[in-house]
């Protein structure tokens, strides 16, 4: 991995937050200009992280109008874990959503 010279704030500042995470689920977006180092930032901080599982999602503006597609890549291997902790509404809009389950016929 390469050094990262003058981002030792931002990278303090991911490291906290991933710490903290370790407390339970969490969601951070990084948003900024492309070719800021955003990616670069991250991969610094998760690469320290230990006992904290992280799941992430790059989305483009391609997919903008491809509903939810950011949703399965997040969750990608997960997908199945994910589904089966939550009840069964929630279980079946995302099923859903992830186009595993057709959306026609009687909703639970």
């Amino acid at each position: 991995m390469a050094v990262l010279i003058g981002r030792d704030r931002e990278i303090a500042r991911l490291r906290g937050f991933l710490a903290a995470c370790e407390d339970g689920p969490c969601a951070l977006t990084i948003d900024g200009e492309a070719g800021i180092g955003k990616t670069a930032l991250l991969d610094a901080a998760i690469a320290d992280a230990s006992g904290v599982c992280v799941l992430r999602v790059r989305c483009a503006e391609a997919e903008s109008g491809l509903a939810y597609v950011g949703v399965a890549d997040l969750l990608g291997e997960w997908a199945g874990t994910a589904t089966a902790a939550l009840p069964p509404p929630q279980r079946r809009a995302l099923e859903i959503a992830l186009l595993r389950t057709d959306p026609a016929g009687e909703l639970v």
